[in-house]
């Protein structure tokens, strides 16, 4: 009996080893699933954190590239989001970026000021500004501010050496009797070139009102006129009425013309003459550019020879007068030797239209109208 009872003890221990150890092993089992299942969570967790850093960084990127404001707001919402490390950098790296651009928009405002009113104090305030760009972010910028600065220097240079030839013209022309002879609707490729030999031989220079059609069909003869010493300015395009077209058409036909002619000079002429002496306020708020008419009409458009056409100007010639005649009539150009020698006789210096504007007006001014006097 004793026996069977020893044997059922250690039967019943046995089995409960067995249990424990069934159950310890189940319980190890179990934590591992939890630990695994508990990483795999951290792991998507820092997945996703991870991905929300990258969102924020390249946020960050793009805003540096673009410069936008919608940029640099969204890359804050989403730096926000991080924890304090990587947001204290990042917003770090962000107020770095707006105070880049505050020092470029200073610039920038600077810069233009002092292009739109260019002197020795306002180039001097911009070069100054510059100096607020040292970061390397900032290198681009300034670079191209710095060429605009470089470039207004030269104009203020030019503007400076205009000013003392105007100065110096007007000392050597004062009391003279000065008159301007422009032509109308050239070149020719007759009756130009024989024109611009009578004036080379002559000394005179004239100021020539081409039209855009003729100068890009006879660039060469532009270009002559111009090295020659004549001035040439736009006649419009193809002669036609502005004050009958819209406003853009009539932009169109002074400036397409203006363009073509200063690019084959390589001048930059301000003047043109509306086809007709036509005009209206509409023409002249177009383009930037001075109307010039006439206060001789020699009418040479009328004649077939050259006998009115002399006998008009030697009729109506005047100090400070703007002569009109066209340089595609024959008759026309043969009766410029007889009108220079004529005026000459009478004590006339021939200038160009804008050297008349600068001697007798001060100049010429931007949308305005001139005929002479």
């Amino acid at each position: 009996m004793s026996q069977k009872r020893s044997s059922k003890s250690k039967s019943s221990k046995k089995a409960f080893w067995k249990l424990t150890l069934l159950v310890g092993a189940l319980l190890i089992v179990v934590a591992g699933i939890g630990t695994y299942y508990y990483d795999q969570g951290v792991r998507k967790q820092n997945i996703a954190y991870e991905k929300q850093v990258n969102e924020a960084k390249e946020a960050k990127d793009k805003a540096y590239n673009s410069r936008k404001t919608s940029d640099i707001n969204e890359a804050k919402k989403l730096i926000v989001k991080l924890h304090e490390k990587d947001k204290s950098s990042l917003n770090q790296s962000i107020t770095q970026l707006m105070g880049y651009l505050a020092d470029i928009d200073k610039v920038s405002q600077l810069v233009a000021k002092e292009h739109q009113n260019i002197t020795e104090d306002t180039i001097k305030e911009a070069e100054q500004g510059l100096e607020l760009l040292n970061a390397s972010y900032e290198k681009t910028d300034k670079e191209k501010f710095a060429q605009q600065i470089a470039a207004d220097k030269q104009v203020l240079v030019e503007r400076q050496k205009e000013a003392e030839r105007i100065a110096d013209e007007k000392n050597k022309l004062a009391n003279q009797k000065l008159i301007a002879l422009t032509f109308d609707d050239g070149p020719n490729p007759t009756t130009t070139p024989q024109l611009l030999k009578t004036l080379s031989a002559a000394k005179v220079p004239a100021t020539f009102f081409a039209l855009g059609k003729e100068a890009q069909q006879y660039p060469d003869i532009i270009k002559e006129e111009s090295d020659l010493g004549n001035e040439v300015a736009s006649h419009t395009w193809d002669h036609k009425d502005l004050v009958t077209l819209s406003p853009a058409q009539q932009k169109q036909e002074i400036e397409s013309a203006n363009q073509l002619i200063n690019k084959i000079t390589g001048k930059n002429v301000t003047l043109f003459r509306p086809p007709y002496g036509s005009y209206n306020n509409s023409v002249l708020c177009q383009t930037d550019l001075t109307a010039v008419n006439w206060s001789v009409d020699t009418n040479d458009w009328r004649y077939r020879t050259s006998a009115p056409v002399v006998q008009n100007v030697a009729t109506y010639a005047h100090d400070g007068a703007i002569i009109l005649m066209h340089d595609i009539h024959q008759w026309s150009v043969d009766a410029v030797p007889q009108i220079i020698q004529n005026l000459k006789a009478q004590g006339y210096t021939f200038v160009t239209v804008s050297t008349l504007l600068d001697i007798r007006n001060g100049g010429a001014k931007a949308q305005q109208v001139y005929f002479g006097r």
